[in-house]
Order: structure tokens, then C-alpha cells, then sequence
């Protein structure tokens, strides 16, 4: 049974020359093949192609080889044939490298390697034991790690105390104001930040889980814990805006923005300002 390559498909392009400064024009070409361990089995000629004052010829030759290896193509002999009564004249083309690492027999569809593939035969079922065994401990050790690295994270954050609720609510929103989500027109993702933010502020500093509550829920809580009016009726403000911007898609004026922080900023002073004195008089001495 003879073996048979795959086939190397070559393309051979010829362009006007210009000889003694006059244009000579090409009619078409003759490619001759040098010999080799090789065989042409086919040759198609393309048609001509023109761009500008430019034409190009083409022509594919297949080539089949019989057996593996490195191969050297060429160079070929290329006759440009003239359109009129001017001298034929010839170039010669660079040479071509081909490996064949694979052949194709007789009776097969397709190239086969040239080693056959690994053959595994039987029930793999039976590894998995062997599987399981060596799984488990790296699952353990990942827990194991995983474990670690939560416990050491709360310890750090044992060592270190949290900051005051308006110190914390403060720095929030200093990142928040550096997103540029209001000027960017990010407004519903801008009082979803802002409202967990409060929340959590609340959280802290009046001790409920303002966080599970609804806007009203919020309220009625501060109510029962702020004696300011003001603070509630800033916080209602945002509140009321940012409910209608979250869930009635309501595009907030221009000028709420500022009017935002500026109840913000009251909120942390007013707080800030009961922090001190709170301190102050635990250092008062009893009797004054």
C-alpha cells in the first residue's frame, strides 16, 4: 500500500517588468517545476487580475509526497510570456521549505499521525478512590487556609477600634463624592451608595437595624431617639429623594446635590459636637 502526504498547495505571482525603461507587457506565464521526491498532481491557472496599470498572474500547483520529512522546493523557473513581438524573458523564484510530518494511505479519509494515540482501556470508575484520597486533603488544607485567613482578619479587626459613627459616615462619603456618580447622571446607583451609607450611620449611632428597615420604619425609629427636628427633617429629605429616584426613576434637579451635603455635613458637626462635650465631661471631676 503506497502512502501519501498531505498536499502542499503553491502560488506563483508574476508583475510587469519594465526592461531598457520601456514597460513590457505579460500576457501570462510558464511555471516549470524542478524535479524532486515529490509528485505534481495538479495545476490550476487563475485568472489575471488588474489594479491600475499593474497585472498579476497566478497559478497553484499541488504537490504530494510519499514520504515524512524536510523538503526543499525550487527554485522555479518562471517564463513571462509577451503580449506582443517583444523578447520572452524568465525569472527565477526563491525556494520553498516543506516538512510532512504525517501521511495519508490509500483507503484513509483522513491524515493519520504518526504514532498511535494512547489507548486506555477498562472501567475508570476504579480510580476513583485513588481520586478521592488525594481530593480530600486538598480540600482540607484549602479550609484549613481559608479558616486562617477569616481568623486572622478579625483579629486585626479587634486590634483596631472602629472609627465614631460620624467620623466613619464622613469618610464614606468622601468616597462617594469621589465616584462623580451625580455629575457622570449615575443617579439611581448614586442614592443606593448614599442610602447604605446612612443607614449605617443610623445603625451606629442610634442603635437599630436601620438597615432592614423601610424609609418610614427609619423615620419612626429616629423619632423615638433624636430630639432634633432638623436632623429628622434632613435625613426625611434624603430619604423621600432617593426612594423616588430608586424605585419611580424620578431625575433629581440639578441643585439637590448640594443640598445633600450640606445636610450631611450639619449632621456629622452636630455630632461631632455632642462627641466633645460628651468627653469633656467625663473628664469633669465629681462635685463641680
Amino acid at each position: 500500500m503506497s502512502l501519501l502526504s498531505a498536499v502542499a498547495a503553491l502560488a506563483i505571482l508574476a508583475v510587469p517588468l519594465r526592461a531598457g525603461g520601456a514597460q513590457v507587457r505579460v500576457s501570462g506565464i510558464r511555471v516549470a517545476v524542478p524535479p524532486g521526491a515529490y509528485e505534481v498532481v495538479q495545476r490550476r491557472l487563475l485568472p489575471m487580475t488588474v489594479s491600475g496599470d499593474r497585472r498579476t498572474f497566478a497559478e497553484i500547483i499541488t504537490i504530494a509526497f510519499f514520504q515524512t520529512g524536510d523538503f526543499t522546493i525550487g527554485p522555479f523557473q518562471v517564463e513571462l510570456l509577451p503580449a506582443g513581438p517583444a523578447k520572452q524573458a524568465s525569472e527565477s523564484t526563491g525556494q520553498l521549505a516543506i516538512r510532512v510530518r504525517s501521511l495519508l494511505g490509500e483507503n484513509d479519509k483522513d491524515i493519520q499521525p504518526l504514532k498511535e494515540l494512547l489507548a486506555l482501556r477498562g472501567d475508570f470508575r476504579h480510580l476513583l478512590p485513588y481520586a478521592a484520597a488525594l481530593l480530600v486533603p486538598l480540600l482540607l488544607v484549602a479550609a484549613f487556609l481559608l479558616l486562617r485567613r477569616q481568623r486572622r482578619r478579625m483579629q486585626e479587626r479587634r486590634a483596631t477600634p472602629p472609627l465614631p459613627p460620624e467620623l466613619e459616615l464622613e469618610q464614606d462619603i468622601h468616597a462617594l463624592r469621589g465616584r462623580n456618580l451625580w455629575s457622570t447622571g449615575e443617579f439611581r446607583l448614586f442614592f443606593i451608595v448614599l442610602s447604605g451609607v446612612l443607614k449605617r450611620f443610623i445603625e451606629r449611632a442610634y442603635g437599630f437595624n436601620a438597615g432592614e428597615c423601610t424609609t418610614a420604619e427609619t423615620l419612626a425609629g429616629l423619632g423615638t431617639r433624636e430630639n432634633d427636628a432638623g436632623i429628622i427633617a434632613g435625613l426625611e429629605e434624603i430619604f423621600t429623594l432617593a426612594d423616588l429616584v430608586k424605585f419611580a426613576r424620578r431625575v433629581p434637579a440639578p441643585e439637590a446635590e448640594a443640598g445633600i451635603w450640606k445636610r450631611i455635613d450639619a449632621l456629622v458637626a452636630e455630632h461631632r459636637k455632642r462627641r466633645r462635650l460628651a468627653e469633656e465631661a467625663a473628664h469633669v471631676p465629681p462635685g463641680r
